[in-house]
Parts: structure tokens; C-alpha cells; sequence
């Protein structure tokens, strides 16, 4: 790899964060008079909690505003009550998953907001170590992480390339020389190993890094891709309606954007703000947002924003943790709160285990015993002790009594887009 410049934008990434701080209060304080004064659904939440504008002066004030809920406020809210712009002025629609409101949402931004949204998303690409020589493939069907990569200048192949068959598009990242994969996590195994199957081994091709978005992944899994397959994997943490964080090649957690969003943690349940270190739902206060205003924001995610310290790569934006899961993913089991990525870690050391497994929920509430549904490698030939050794290793680690079913590889269904890992058989 040619030698490149250490980083993307370094005035704004290696500020002070005396600095940083002051220009998030600034940007606060412009983003809270907008949306008061342009906005439906900000006058009414504002007007409703006793808040104006003025109120705010500085990040300390942060916490006297109103949080902003994806199924009331995003997807219940007209969008002529979220628009801070003239309708005519939303150049770009992008839009939310609608896994948890039943329809995708629509998330309008104006040219200028797009703008610094991809500017953003290329400062991330470069944090996590992409530069302009590299052969960038990007399956995660997101036009905004591709453009992201061509505005860097990486070579990139084109979203429609192998027209989304994964045995073509495998075969094209050889012929291509692929150097950067960005894919959902939970696919990534499943790329590697069908790209053995098709005779290709990832060790003896040019890939050499990693991008996971979307989802979290055990660190387990990680490592495995670096030790078994010899590459980099590092994430890039970002939503649809904001963009977030990103793992530099230090790790120890995300950089934030800090010149561009503010992140809280708080309490799910008493949405008492939290400290640092401690995990709770993340809540992001995107500053650049034009066109719909979006303030104190609960992203459904879990993490905590880890206690300041000095990282080697020079950047002073705080950083994150990795994300653990979702609020809506957490299963309490005998006085425990279990996420799938608590399963994960325990099923990504087992080499008798493949990759892919369910969480059962067969009753309603707090539930006695963690049920999971594994797939067994096939030269597995002692079933019952395999059962017993891994419920005997989810109750040494995750402290609750585990009840195992063993399913034969490829009985658990494969989806093309995020891993449903709970299932529900019971309303």
C-alpha cells in the first residue's frame, strides 16, 4: 500500500476537546432554534416539557430537552410536521429498515446535509483504514456507504455487480482483487466459507479488511476472521436517520463524530442519563440534520460511551463501545438481561458449533431457562455430550440454566439482510 496521509480531516479530528466541546454547544444551540421555530413536532414537544430555545446554552443543558422516539415521533409524525425546509429543498430520500413500524420510513436530507453526510461516511471509510488504492465491494445494499468509498477514490464495484448472487459476486472480488469487503457481519462467515466451497481461499486473495455495518458481532467472531482468514475486521456504527462511530485500527472501541453528533446513554426503563461506562440505550443529537431536525434521539441501541482516554491513533473524538444489541432484543432469564450477542460470544468458541442459532421465547415474561437452537458440525458424533458440554458452558458464563436443541447444519434458515436471532412462539 502507498503511503497516505495519517487522516481524512485532521484539523477536525485531532481537535482539542475543550474545542470539540464548544463547537457542539454552538451547533446545539442553531439545531434546538431550528427545530423549535420550523418544525411542528419540536414546537409541540418543547412547548409540552416547558423548553425554549433559550434555555439551551450550552451541552449541560443537553438533558432538560425531550427524548425523540423512532414509532411516536419519527414514524407517527407527518412529515410535513418533521420538515424544518421547504419540501422542495429534501433532495435526497434514504429510508429506516421498518422492521420495528411494519413500513420503511422515508428520512429526508437537503443537498448540503447529504453533503456532510458522505463526507462523514468517507472519513469513517479512511479511519478504519481504507485509502484510494484499495478494491472496495460493498453488499450491504446501502448507496450511501458506496458513494462513500468513490468519493475517497477507492476503486468500488457497483451495488448491481453479480446482481446480488453470491457465487457471482465472490467470483468477481477475485477477478477484481477485492481488498475491502463491507458486509453485514452475520453474512460475512457464510461469504468466506461458500468462497472455499467455489475453490477461492480468502487467505490467498488480496482482501485484506473488513468492514462490518448494521449489526454487532461477538468479538469472538472477530477474531476468527482475523486468525483463520487473515484479515482486518473492524465497524463502522451508524443509523439511517444519523450517522455515528467508527473503529479506528487501535479498536478499543468507536470514534465518535463529534463535530457532527452528540451521543448520550440512558436508562431504557427510567430514561435517567448515564455515565460513562455505564451501558444503557444510546441517544444521538445529530448536528448536521437540515431537513428533519432530530434531538435527543433513542436509537434502540445498547452500549455505553467509554470513560476518556487518550487514543494512539491521535484522534480526541470520545468513543464508544462496541453496540451489544438492541432494547428490543433483551431477554430476561432468571433475574438476568441476556442479548443475542451474549449467546453469540459462547457459540463463536465452540468448534463442534456452527455459526447460525435461534433464541426460543416460549412463554410470556421473565423466563426460567435460556432455550437456543444450535446447528452441530457434521462429524459430530456424540450428540448428548456435545449437549451437555454446551449447556454446561452457557450456564458458566452467562450464570443461567441453558436447555440446548442440536439441529443439523442448514436447518436454521439463512436471510440475506440481518440475522433474526429471537424467536418468539408466543404473543
Amino acid at each position: 500500500m502507498s503511503e497516505w496521509k495519517k487522516y481524512w480531516n485532521e484539523e477536525i479530528e485531532t481537535m482539542p476537546l475543550d474545542e470539540l466541546e464548544r463547537l457542539q454547544s454552538a451547533k446545539l444551540r442553531e439545531l434546538v432554534a431550528c427545530a423549535y421555530y420550523n418544525t411542528v413536532l419540536y414546537r409541540r414537544k418543547f412547548d409540552l416539557a416547558g423548553i425554549k430555545p433559550d434555555d439551551v446554552t450550552s451541552l449541560n443543558d443537553l438533558s432538560k430537552l425531550p427524548l425523540t422516539t423512532y414509532l411516536e415521533d419519527f414514524c407517527g409524525t407527518p412529515i410535513t410536521e418533521r420538515l424544518a425546509v421547504p419540501i422542495e429543498e429534501a433532495k435526497i430520500v434514504s429510508s429506516t429498515s421498518g422492521s420495528l413500524s411494519g413500513f420503511t420510513q422515508p428520512d429526508l436530507m437537503t443537498a448540503r446535509e447529504w453533503t456532510d453526510y458522505i463526507e462523514m461516511d468517507v472519513r469513517g471509510r479512511w479511519s478504519i483504514g481504507v485509502r484510494p488504492d484499495d478494491v472496495a465491494q460493498v453488499l450491504t445494499g446501502f448507496s450511501c456507504c458506496e458513494l462513500g468509498y468513490q468519493r475517497l477514490g477507492a476503486t468500488t464495484l457497483l451495488g448491481h455487480s453479480g446482481r446480488r448472487n453470491l457465487d457471482h459476486q465472490i467470483k468477481l472480488a477475485n477477478v477484481m482483487g477485492v481488498t475491502v469487503l463491507e458486509h453485514l457481519p452475520s453474512l460475512v462467515l457464510r461469504y468466506f466459507k461458500r468462497a472455499s466451497e467455489l475453490g477461492i481461499d480468502i487467505r490467498h486473495s488480496r482482501l485484506r479488511l473488513v468492514s462490518g455495518i448494521g449489526e454487532g458481532w461477538a468479538e469472538a467472531y472477530k477474531k476468527k476472521i482475523e486468525i483463520e482468514y487473515g484479515c482486518s475486521f473492524r465497524t463502522f456504527y451508524g443509523l439511517v436517520e444519523a450517522l455515528g462511530a467508527v473503529e479506528c485500527e487501535h479498536g478499543g472501541g468507536m470514534h465518535i463524530f463529534g463535530d457532527m453528533c452528540i451521543y448520550e446513554v440512558i436508562d431504557p426503563e427510567t430514561k435517567r442519563v448515564l455515565g460513562p461506562g455505564k451501558e444503557g440505550e444510546l441517544v444521538i443529537t445529530p448536528l448536521y440534520k437540515e431537513a428533519t431536525p432530530l434531538i435527543r434521539y433513542r436509537t434502540g441501541d445498547i452500549g455505553s460511551i467509554l470513560p476518556y482516554q487518550h487514543c494512539p491513533c491521535g484522534r480526541t473524538h470520545p468513543k464508544l463501545s462496541m453496540v451489544r444489541g438492541r432494547v428490543a432484543q433483551i431477554i430476561k432469564v432468571a433475574g438476568k438481561r441476556i442479548l443475542p450477542m451474549d449467546v453469540e460470544e459462547v457459540v463463536a468458541n465452540i468448534s463442534e458449533l456452527g455459526d447460525e442459532y435461534q433464541i426460543i421465547v416460549d412463554a410470556p415474561g421473565e423466563l426460567p431457562r435460556l432455550r437456543v437452537r444450535l446447528e452441530h458440525a457434521r462429524e459430530v458424533k456424540n450428540m448428548s455430550a456435545l449437549k451437555s458440554r454446551v449447556e454446561n458452558e452457557f450456564n458458566r458464563v452467562l450464570g443461567v440454566v441453558c436447555e440446548i436443541e442440536l439441529v443439523p447444519l442448514g436447518t436454521i434458515e439463512r436471510v440475506i439482510f440481518k440475522a433474526q436471532r429471537i424467536i418468539k412462539t408466543v404473543s
